[in-house]
């Protein structure tokens, strides 16, 4: 009997270290997490059809007041066979906190899906952050 009992305090120790957990309540602003991002505040991108063979799409970022330097890569990917491939890519970098880039490509083909990808670097001083953000996707 004794060594039942011991043998089931055993197990219920064993089971409440295993299968213990931390839990952390997140920020939300009306129903919608709330990012924490450290030197960014805002980040979009978007893409249009602008002619019958013509995309344009740009992006945005806002640093907050720590931010020093913006480095972006903008990229318009075109959905070949289910995966998603760059056709063309738009390097911007400036040295503050607010950086706007917009671009076209002309050789568009009617019936295939494009979007964009943006990658963002936002330093203060050596530190950095890495956010990503694509587009809605455009039916051409």
């Amino acid at each position: 009997m004794l060594k039942k009992f011991i043998s089931t305090l055993v197990l219920i120790c064993v089971m409440t270290c295993c299968f213990s957990f931390n839990v952390f309540a997140e920020t939300t602003v009306d129903d919608e997490i709330a990012l924490m991002n450290l030197y960014t505040n805002k980040i979009s991108t978007n893409i249009t059809r602008s002619s019958s063979k013509k995309i344009s799409y740009d992006c945005s970022v806002t640093g907050k007041s720590t931010a020093t330097k913006i480095t972006v890569y903008l990229y318009l990917q075109e959905n070949v066979n289910g995966s998603w491939r760059n056709v063309h890519v738009l390097r911007k970098e400036v040295n503050g906190k607010y950086l706007t880039a917009t671009d076209s490509y002309s050789s568009a083909i009617s019936g295939h899906k494009y979007r964009t990808e943006l990658q963002v670097y936002t330093y203060s001083g050596s530190k950095s952050e890495y956010l990503e953000l694509h587009s809605t996707v455009l039916n051409f």
